[in-house]
């Protein structure tokens, strides 16, 4: 189910890159290809699959928001390879077929637009909002700042966010937040089950980088145990999801994928 899935948001992808850049070199449509192909970046995106089966509709229905979710997350991804973010220890996938400073910081920067275009194309009468909640989740109040945080933080300038939200809820839970809400969102959910599925993302988006984050050390223990603190998150997130079959795709996503393979 999973990867049939993967497979379709790879190809969604694919079109929507296809569709808009048509007139492009080949060199470049092959980079932004590549980031966009990558396993890493399929499952979070999914969740706005997941979140519209959860509202009651066909998964398809959050396809759109998966994605620009796949697109926004691969395009900071791929600006994360360059040299001056090594500081920051963040492991990341080789996203391009040869590393090449410009061709990452355009291809970053035409798959973040490609994502704000897609959004406006295909989010009906809630193009505006999803808009807005990319916005949000990528922006001076998202991932952005939140990896200026962590830069300062690496360099010992301490940062404070002013609404008193975590760095890691700035990061690694915006674009997770992003995709559960907006799918909920096309499904036409309540206020109530926005929020819910807003948190749905963000307690898995922060399990994802605990996972990640222990998959890529090279240390054996961690006194604040992260595996256990993933699995705690995914315990929360299932307390809001459910046991029902609506929500089914929602726990392949948290625990049949790569999430607690070989940990």
């Amino acid at each position: 189910m999973l990867e049939k899935l993967k497979s379709e948001l790879g190809d969604a992808a694919l079109g929507a890159i296809n569709r808009a850049a048509i007139d492009i070199p080949a060199s470049f449509q092959k980079a932004l290809h590549s980031c966009v192909t990558h396993s890493d970046h399929l499952e979070i995106s999914l969740l706005a699959c997941a979140a519209s089966e959860w509202c009651g509709h066909p998964r398809a229905t959050g396809m759109p928001v998966a994605v620009a979710a796949l697109m926004l997350r691969a395009g900071i991804s791929v600006h994360l390879t360059l040299p001056g973010f090594a500081a920051m220890h963040y492991t990341v996938p080789d996203l391009l077929e040869k590393q090449d400073d410009v061709t990452a910081i355009l291809a970053g920067d035409a798959l973040l637009a490609l994502a704000m275009e897609h959004l406006a194309e295909s989010g009906g009468r809630h193009a505006t909002r999803l808009l807005s909640e990319a916005v949000r989740a990528t922006g001076v109040r998202g991932m952005l700042a939140g990896l200026s945080l962590k830069l300062d933080q690496q360099e010992e300038d301490i940062s404070i966010v002013p609404d008193g939200r975590s760095a890691w809820e700035i990061t690694s839970g915006q674009i997770a937040r992003f995709a559960a809400q907006g799918g909920a969102l096309l499904a036409g959910a309540s206020d109530t089950m926005l929020d819910d599925a807003a948190q749905i993302g963000l307690l898995t988006g922060r399990a994802w980088y605990l996972v990640e984050k222990v998959k890529s050390s090279s240390e054996k223990r961690d006194e604040r145990n992260p595996m256990f603190e993933a699995r705690t998150l995914m315990e929360q997130a299932e307390t809001i999801t459910g046991h029902g079959p609506e929500a089914t795709l929602f726990h392949s996503i948290m625990y049949l994928s790569d999430f607690f393979s070989g940990t």
